[in-house]
C-alpha cells in the first residue's frame, strides 16, 4: 500500500522500499519502531503539518494560583500568546464606550465613515496595552508547565479562565487513557478512575468510550471529571477511553522518506560492523557505503525541511 494509514502499514512500506521481501534487511523490529519513532519527533518538532494551531482553555483552581503556573499536556509543543486577563474584550453593555459609538455612529454604515470609528478603536487597544498590557509567559515543553508573569494574588481569581494560544503535536495513532472511565446515560459528565484527563489531552479533542460512544470533549472540570458536547446514549462503568489519531500522517511524502532514509542507516550501521566478510557465493557485506547514502539522503531531507516546510517564524521564534 503507497498510502499507509496506520503504523504497521507504514513499517511495511519503508521495509519494501528498502527491498524487502527481496532482500533481507538486517535491522531488529525494535530497531524500526525507534526511528520510526524518531523520524515521526523530527516531523512533528518542525513540519508545518506536524502540527496544529489551536487555543487552550483552562480554568483556574486554588492549587493553579498557589504554584503560580498552569499545566500544559505533552501534546502541546510551543506555546506563543496568552489572552489578556481584563474584561475589555468581553461582551460590551450600553454603558461601553464601543456600544456607544457603534449605536450612534455606526447606526447606518450607508450615511457615516467608519474610519474615525477604526481610528477611536485602534486608540482604545493602545490604551488598553499601555495600562492592561499583554501578559508575559513562559514555557519549556519538557516542564510541561506554563509560567504566567503576573500577580497572581490580585489580576485573577479562582473560577477564571485562562486562553493560551498554543501549537500541539498531531499524533497518527489512536491512544488509549490509562485508568477506566464511568458514565450514565442521558448526563454529560464522565468520572474517570486513574485517569488524568487535563494530562493527556485538550478540551475538542474527540474521545470514545468502551469502542462504542463518541463524543467531542466540551469541558475539563478536573483532572477526573469532564463533560462532552451532547448527553451520553448508553451507560458504563469502568471501560476504557481511546483517543483517535490522525492517520493521514503516516501518508505525509516526506514523514515517509525520512523514516525510510533512518531505517536504511540503521541497515547500513549494523552491516557495517561486518566489513569485509565475505558470504558464500563471494558476495561481500558492505554496509558503509548503505550508511553513506542514507546519511546524504538524510541530510538533503533535513535541508528540505528548512528550506520549504518549516514551522512558521512567530513559533521558531517564540
Amino acid at each position: 500500500m503507497a498510502t499507509p494509514s496506520t503504523r504497521a502499514e507504514f513499517k511495511t512500506y519503508c521495509l519494501r522500499k528498502l527491498g524487502f521481501p527481496v532482500i533481507e534487511i538486517n535491522v531488529d523490529d525494535d530497531q524500526v519502531d525507534d526511528r520510526i519513532d524518531d523520524a515521526l519527533s523530527y516531523f512533528q518538532d518542525y513540519h508545518f503539518d506536524g502540527t496544529e494551531k489551536m487555543y487552550m482553555k483552562h480554568q483556574l483552581t486554588v492549587a493553579d494560583i498557589n504554584r503560580r503556573w498552569i499545566y500544559a499536556p505533552d501534546a502541546v509543543t510551543f506555546v506563543t500568546g496568552v489572552f489578556p486577563f481584563n474584561n475589555s474584550n468581553a461582551s460590551i453593555n450600553m454603558f461601553d464606550l464601543r456600544y456607544q459609538l457603534r449605536l450612534h455612529d455606526l447606526y447606518d454604515f450607508t450615511s457615516v465613515s467608519y474610519v474615525s470609528y477604526e481610528i477611536t478603536m485602534q486608540h482604545i487597544r493602545t490604551l488598553e496595552l499601555l495600562f492592561s498590557g499583554t501578559p508575559q509567559f513562559r514555557f519549556n515543553r519538557k516542564q510541561n508547565k506554563v509560567f504566567i508573569d503576573i500577580d497572581w494574588t490580585r489580576d485573577v481569581q479562582v473560577g477564571d479562565y485562562v486562553i493560551i494560544e498554543c501549537y500541539r503535536s498531531l499524533n497518527p495513532s489512536t491512544v488509549t487513557l490509562t485508568g477506566t472511565v464511568s458514565y450514565t446515560a442521558g448526563s454529560n459528565v464522565v468520572t474517570g478512575y486513574g485517569t488524568t484527563y487535563d494530562q493527556q489531552f485538550l478540551e475538542n479533542d474527540f474521545i470514545t468510550f468502551n469502542s462504542v460512544d463518541s463524543f467531542q470533549v466540551d469541558k475539563i472540570d478536573s483532572p477526573t471529571s469532564l463533560r462532552i458536547r451532547g448527553p451520553m446514549v448508553n451507560t458504563a462503568a469502568n471501560v476504557s477511553a481511546t483517543i483517535s489519531g490522525n492517520p493521514d500522517v503516516w501518508g505525509d511524502r516526506f514523514l515517509k522518506k525520512y523514516a525510510y532514509a533512518l531505517i536504511k542507516m540503521q541497515w547500513g550501521n549494523n552491516l557495517k560492523k561486518f566489513a569485509g566478510v565475505q558470504l558464500p557465493g563471494g558476495v561481500t557485506l558492505n554496509g558503509k557505503e548503505i550508511y553513506d547514502e542514507a546519511v546524504e539522503e538524510i541530510n538533503k531531507l533535513e535541508e528540505e525541511m528548512q528550506i520549504i516546510n518549516v514551522l512558521p517564524n512567530e513559533i521558531l521564534l517564540g
